[in-house]
């Protein structure tokens, strides 16, 4: 099976079952924003974490040819972007945490997520 229909496909259930899940636990995941934003040492792990996404996906699928491998090859980049501000910049970090920890905006990312899942799903098997 091609790599980038793996990424798809693995990323596409991720994306969706985290979706679903903001949307329907916003309190819960407000309350692990709020606890990522107090402990830095948590912060720094998760922007590792996003960088070493980020870098795996560019290294397995730096592909720019098909819409589904540059969906892929974006959402690479995008994550190593983030994961590196995270770890160069926290004090913004925790800035945009805060100002983005709110129930409309969570509600909203959930969607959003869930509707990429679901993209990456459909295009990965289609």
């Amino acid at each position: 099976m091609d790599i980038t229909l793996i990424l798809a496909q693995s990323l596409g259930i991720i994306f969706a079952v985290i979706g679903i899940s903001v949307v329907v636990n916003k309190k819960g995941v407000a309350a692990a924003i709020e606890e990522l934003i107090r402990n830095r040492g948590f912060l720094w792990l998760f922007g590792f974490i996003i960088t070493t996404v980020g870098a795996v996906i560019i290294a397995l699928n730096n592909v720019w040819n098909s819409e589904l491998q540059l969906l892929i090859a974006i959402m690479g980049w995008l994550s190593l972007i983030k994961g590196a501000s995270i770890l160069l910049f926290p004090d913004l970090s925790v800035s945009l945490y805060r100002k983005f920890n709110k129930d409309n905006i969570l509600v909203f990312g959930g969607f959003v997520a869930f509707i990429l899942g679901l993209l990456l799903i459909y295009k990965s098997l289609f």
